[in-house]
């Protein structure tokens, strides 16, 4: 019984880190377009896109991501999120995770989701992606019981997260 209720505040926790992402940014893409758009051009780059702008520094490997739909999807939906969540939540966060004061994990989770959001593109994708990468961080340490469960919880949503990225159409 005792670890039924384990598996499902896991779950829960999926779900809310899932739900609060895509309505955070929905929300503010909204926003933006309907104060900024009159205004101001909104950005070539649409703000809801899963970038892969990295691979500006790879020739070779760009054009075969670019050339191949699949190859695409498989670095969106698998590479992206395995790898990122290692780097960004993985590594720092269990460096931290038993740190006294906690004051320490916090800065380190701010740390990690502003480059994380750097990472996906532009000053306006740290606000974007990073709160993504905040709720990512957030999932991560919730689901801290098992270093396996948080990390497996973190690369689910942020699958998810980016496949409905793609069904909207900002790949």
């Amino acid at each position: 019984m005792g670890n039924n209720r384990h598996w499902l505040r896991h779950i829960r926790n999926i779900f809310t880190a899932y739900g609060l992402s895509v309505l955070w940014v929905v929300i503010v893409v909204n926003i933006l377009q309907a104060f900024l758009a009159p205004a101001v051009a909104m950005p070539s780059i649409p703000v809801l896109s899963v970038m892969l702008a990295w691979l500006d520094h790879f020739p070779q490997l760009q054009t075969a991501v670019n050339g191949s739909p699949g190859l695409s999807l498989f670095m969106t939906l698998v590479f992206a999120p395995f790898i990122e969540e290692i780097l960004f939540r993985m590594f720092p966060l269990t460096l931290v995770q038993t740190c006294r004061p906690a004051a320490i994990r916090a800065v380190t989770l701010a740390v990690c989701f502003v480059i994380f959001g750097w990472a996906h593109g532009s000053p306006l994708n740290v606000f974007i992606q990073g709160f993504v990468g905040l709720m990512l961080g957030w999932l991560y340490i919730k689901n801290a019981s098992s270093q396996w469960a948080s990390y497996i919880s973190c690369v689910a949503v942020h699958a998810l997260y980016n496949l409905t990225v793609v069904i909207a159409g900002g790949f």
